[in-house]
């Protein structure tokens, strides 16, 4: 399926929209939340705001607009590229883009390279980059609109477009059966894997291409329905073996993270990757759009945090996945909060040298701290940092 021209220029989270939610986001407290919790004080560099929601602009598919969200960013050769949807809200429709950017110093500036447009029927979100060969990729994932939970009735399509420079990209082109939501794509041994979940999240498998472009659907990664399975981290150990990091949402009163379970499935796969075993969950946390990436031999997380009691908060916390990283058992070390309320997380990581990463994610207005609810309706912003992981210890204090 190829969709159309997309223009060019020099959760993911469900729309939830039930008035009960609503009620929850009126309960939040008019406070002003630190700048960080825990233990990244002086481990993350002038934290700011990159891009600023534009609360006037009302054509999301060619300016910036008022929620921004849902970054990526790569090393692609000496430049460092950014990838952010923006449109009006989390609400699915076609009135939305994904902005490409690249950095020439390390992330200090960026200009603008390309605007990619959502299909006209339909939205475009969940954006991230890979690549194959001397071709820069990006990884999206276009929806029909809905408000249904669980990605219910949104005829996914994963979609991949490609470039050279940077400034000119492909036409959108499905990579993926309708219905099936692929995360990041990893590379090993010359070949491509992105870990999909199925629309309703009813269950992950994996993906594999040998170019990007051409993809065979692979094993069941975890299968149980009624957990509520859907985003999957998957990384690459140094032996090979495959870690799967699966999201879960649980049951409908554990949905929106601020009551019930918080738990992340655990999976492990060798080569050739045609069988999963799961043997493990992460209690007391749900790592919702995470990012993994290894900093000196030591495994780090930047996810969403979700904080239990009433008023439905979040935050992107940097989490380390410590333990036997060769088969586990493993565990989730919390490390602390970035700046962050309200609709926040879908981070961004690139190496700049050394122990020191850029990391991008968006958050809404800290001010008054506001619940979720309330952020993915409101204005979002894209935050930039510096992260120097060596001067984290080997433990919490």
């Amino acid at each position: 399926m190829t969709f159309p021209q997309i223009r060019v220029s020099a959760p993911r989270l469900r729309a939830v929209i039930v008035s009960a939610s609503l009620a929850l986001a009126a309960l939040a407290a008019a406070s002003v939340i630190p700048e960080f919790v825990g233990h990244l004080h002086q481990r993350v560099h002038k934290p700011h705001i990159l891009v600023s929601g534009d609360l006037v602009n009302q054509d999301c598919r060619t300016g910036i607009c008022k929620h921004n969200e849902n970054t990526d960013l790569i090393r692609w050769g000496p430049s460092i590229f950014l990838v952010h949807r923006t449109a009006n809200s989390q609400i699915l429709g076609p009135n939305s883009s994904l902005r490409v950017s690249r950095s020439d110093d390390l992330g200090q500036h960026f200009a603008l390279q390309a605007i990619i447009q959502a299909p006209p029927d339909r939205d475009i979100r969940d954006p991230a980059f890979y690549i194959v060969g001397d071709r820069l990729y990006i990884k999206a994932l276009t929806r029909v609109p809905s408000v249904r939970f669980r990605d219910e009735e949104t005829q996914t399509i994963a979609v991949e477009t490609h470039s050279t420079d940077g400034v000119t990209w492909s036409p959108l082109q499905a990579i993926g059966p309708e219905t099936w939501s692929f995360w990041r794509v990893k590379a090993r041994d010359g070949m491509c894997y992105s870990a999909a979940y199925e629309d309703g999240d009813l269950r992950v498998d994996l993906f594999s291409s040998p170019d990007g472009e051409h993809w065979t659907h692979g094993a069941e990664i975890y299968g149980v329905s009624e957990d509520t399975p859907l985003e999957t981290e998957l990384v690459f150990m140094p032996s090979g073996r495959l870690l799967g990091l699966v999201r879960m949402d649980g049951t409908d009163f554990e949905l929106l993270g601020n009551r019930g379970r918080l738990r992340t499935k655990v999976c492990w796969a060798e080569p050739p990757y045609d069988a999963f075993e799961c043997p493990q969950e992460l209690n007391g946390v749900r790592l919702d759009g995470p990012v993994a990436f290894f900093s000196e031999g030591r495994l780090f997380v930047i996810a969403r945090k979700h904080i239990i009691g009433p008023e439905v908060r979040k935050r992107t916390a940097l989490y380390e996945i410590t333990g036997q990283l060769e088969g586990g058992p493993i565990e989730a070390v919390e490390w602390g909060e970035l700046p962050s309320a309200g609709d926040t997380s879908y981070a961004g990581v690139a190496p700049i040298g050394h122990d020191r990463f850029l990391a991008t994610w968006y958050s809404s207005p800290l001010a008054g701290d506001p619940g979720w609810i309330e952020g993915f309706l409101g204005q979002t912003d894209l935050w930039w940092a510096t992260i120097r992981l060596a001067r984290l210890p080997s433990q919490p204090r």
